[in-house]
């Protein structure tokens, strides 16, 4: 009696293939919209964002149009800038934010208006000045790292992990306690409320 060989399923071929068609999907869509758009982008979720003169329209990871969003979508440092034509710029109070924190380097990538300070936690000083730290690393080109002189400032009061502070926030006072201290003491960590926040040295004060 002859012996039947086991059939064996091609599943990493089926999964390639899946790639392969989710990307024909979006290459299709870069294509069409390439030369009419303001920016695209390619979410750390999935999704590709295009961003027109009036709205973004928003394609699932199938390349179907979900929905519209207004222009200006804030991104997050895992989004991959695809296309640009328009980019995005930086405004005073970021540029004051940037001057406070005084890093040595940061990254302003094209079609982005975040300002982005790679480390340990990726830093943002988003288009509102808010100062937002995220676990995931930075999608960027090597030419949007821009080089600063750093200026060097006496601290105007020791600060440690595990001192507690008091600062504002929305225009409340709050208490916190310090869990890290990075970008040479500029950038204190505070757990408040059940939040992580991170503050500027020079807004927050020692009260034990």
């Amino acid at each position: 009696m002859p012996i039947q060989e086991p059939i064996i399923k091609p599943k990493e071929k089926v999964i390639v293939e899946k790639q392969e068609i989710k990307e024909d999907y979006f290459q299709n869509i870069i294509n069409l919209y390439k030369e009419s758009c303001n920016r695209i982008i390619k979410t750390v979720s999935g999704a590709l964002l295009v961003e027109l003169k009036d709205r973004t329209k928003y394609f699932n990871g199938q390349g179907v149009h979900e929905f519209d969003l207004g222009t200006d979508v804030g991104l997050i440092p895992a989004d991959e800038i695809l296309i640009v034509n328009q980019d995005k710029t930086l405004n005073e109070m970021q540029l004051k934010k940037l001057e406070e924190m005084n890093p040595s380097r940061y990254i302003k990538r094209k079609g982005d208006a975040n300002i982005i300070m790679p480390g340990d936690r990726t830093t943002v000083i988003t288009p509102r000045g808010w100062v937002i730290e995220w676990e995931q690393k930075p999608v960027y080109k090597e030419d949007e790292v821009i080089s600063r002189t750093i200026e060097i400032k006496a601290p105007d009061q020791s600060l440690n992990a595990g001192d507690i502070v008091e600062f504002e926030y929305a225009k409340e006072t709050y208490k916190g306690k310090i869990v890290s201290i990075y970008n040479n003491g500029e950038t204190i960590n505070v757990v408040w409320n059940g939040k992580h926040t991170a503050f500027y040295y020079k807004c927050v004060r020692k009260i034990a």
